[in-house]
């Protein structure tokens, strides 16, 4: 990515944040989902669209795998973000610290995976035993994530579309960080298993 995509996806990332926070401050759910699904599936696009790139450059396998779990450490981060300004600055919900501490936890492990598999990528070389921890915990997150999306439609408690309840906010943030994260974990799965064979 050059520089000006990057302060562009920075950008965009912090209308997001403005976006979700001006929402759930005049109880909009509508404008609350509009922002995290803009912003989440804009860096699943960009995670996807990172990955192959790399692929059809003929990048190292450490180099591709990198990048998506950028990818995925940036969804986890904005979550996180968008959580803690939400809770902090608009609406009160017990819970919020639980998920802002959980999801900025997974962004920075994201992140630290990333920077590992960067290291490898810069030297040359491929760990085979770190990719296959990371297409492991790839089936994870997306098994999570499915799981995640179908808890939030099954459940009577979880409103998302009515600004009722005070985690109605979370549970938008949840709804679309989930799809993205499937997102990127499916397509890096699936592209990991066909470049492979």
């Amino acid at each position: 990515m050059t520089i000006h995509s990057v302060l562009g996806l920075g950008l965009l990332m912090a209308l997001g944040l403005a976006g979700v926070v001006f929402s759930a401050g005049e109880k909009l759910p509508p404008g609350l989902l509009a922002s995290a699904g803009f912003v989440n599936l804009l860096l699943a696009a960009v995670g996807i669209s990172e990955r192959r790139a790399l692929t059809r450059a003929g990048a190292a396998k450490s180099a591709i795998e990198s990048a998506t779990a950028r990818a995925m450490g940036l969804i986890w981060l904005w979550g996180a973000a968008a959580l803690v300004l939400v809770y902090v600055l608009v609406l009160s919900w017990r819970e919020w610290t639980h998920f802002s501490a959980a999801f900025a936890g997974a962004g920075l492990l994201c992140l630290g995976f990333s920077a590992l598999l960067a290291k490898d990528a810069a030297k040359g070389r491929d760990d085979a035993t770190l990719l296959r921890l990371g297409r492991y915990l790839g089936i994870g997150q997306l098994v999570g994530m499915i799981a995640t999306l179908i808890g939030l439609a099954v459940d009577p408690d979880k409103e998302i579309f009515f600004a009722t309840d005070s985690d109605w906010a979370g549970n938008g943030i949840f709804l679309f960080g989930a799809v993205a994260l499937a997102l990127v974990s499916a397509h890096a799965l699936i592209d990991g298993k066909k470049n492979s064979s």
